[in-house]
């Protein structure tokens, strides 16, 4: 193995170990692993190195084609997440991690994170090397196409997706949409985009080997699962306040001063920054059934705040 893959392997490794301490979000570490590596491993510095760190650390679909392989290479299901093509492929990944990672995390926090995070990326990875290998079993594609490099955090990224929208899909986040940053658009519409613009690439450009569709729907469809498997069974550990849909409290909006307390609560990015603020207006607000003052989220006519 050439010896700047050791090096990756460090940092990933590392990262991982720091990522227990309280810090820093779990999301941002990974933002910085991603980048320091990019850094290292990019195709723009030396094509030679590159590719001799992706014939080290990249996934291939002839990984899964037998045990020994499986055991010899298995972790390039880790290593492949942290390696990109480009730079609009590293960018465009975390961009999209920090906008829908951060709030998930507040919700969840690091240690579910991690488990949706890492569980649909290799799911994702599996769903690529899946495809690939029907692909050259039906005869639709040579063997080349069970060597083709499989590296991106994409699979991962859309796996946070899943997991997202399924479980706060009326919650607002900010929406990428191509080079424009839209604030404040709720979870289920902007996923809901996101994953119709991928279809519709997906759809026109089928010849297109270097981009994993088969990952990427595959990565966002186990988010969902595993996500409905762990709000089933009831797992799910708040580290950083209770999980809360905020959306509810636009039934107490009555005022304009209400209205701009609202609206600071669903733009904070803090979890402590939203209690505090949805503790005011709790209190500033009267019941939207009876009028009367509300004690302790609850009114006497039955009403409550945070009720479905």
């Amino acid at each position: 193995m050439f010896w700047l893959s050791y090096i990756v392997i460090a940092i990933i490794i590392g990262g991982l170990f720091y990522a227990r301490q309280d810090e820093m979000y779990l999301v941002q570490i990974l933002l910085i692993q991603n980048l320091l590596i990019f850094i290292i491993v990019n195709p723009y510095f030396s094509y030679e190195i590159y590719f001799t760190i992706l014939q080290d650390l990249a996934g291939q679909a002839y990984h899964i084609g037998g045990l020994n392989n499986l055991l010899a290479r298995g972790y390039t299901f880790l290593s492949m997440m942290y390696l990109h093509g480009g730079i609009m492929h590293v960018f465009g990944n975390i961009l999209v991690l920090f906008l829908i990672g951060i709030p998930l995390e507040d919700r969840v926090g690091k240690k579910w994170t991690f488990t949706f995070y890492f569980s649909t990326g290799i799911v994702a990875t599996l769903g690529q090397y899946t495809f690939n290998w029907l692909q050259f079993l039906s005869g639709a594609a040579g063997w080349n196409v069970l060597f083709v490099p499989n590296i991106g955090a994409s699979g991962a990224v859309f796996g946070i997706m899943g997991v997202l929208v399924y479980l706060y899909p009326k919650d607002r986040i900010t929406m990428l949409l191509g080079p424009i940053l839209m604030p404040n658009v709720r979870v289920d519409l902007a996923v809901g985009v996101f994953i119709l613009m991928q279809t519709g690439i997906a759809l026109l450009s089928p010849g297109v080997t270097n981009v994993a569709h088969a990952a990427h729907f595959s990565g966002f469809a186990a988010g969902m699962v595993i996500a409905a498997y762990a709000k089933r069974k009831g797992v799910l550990q708040k580290e950083k306040g209770p999980v809360r849909d905020y959306t509810k409290l636009k039934d107490l909006v009555q005022t304009e001063r209400e209205e701009d307390i609202y609206q600071k609560i669903i733009e904070a990015d803090e979890i402590e920054v939203k209690e505090a603020w949805a503790e005011y207006l709790i209190k500033e607000s009267r019941c939207p059934n009876c009028g009367d003052g509300l004690k302790d989220e609850k009114c006497k006519c039955g009403f409550e705040v945070w009720e479905d």
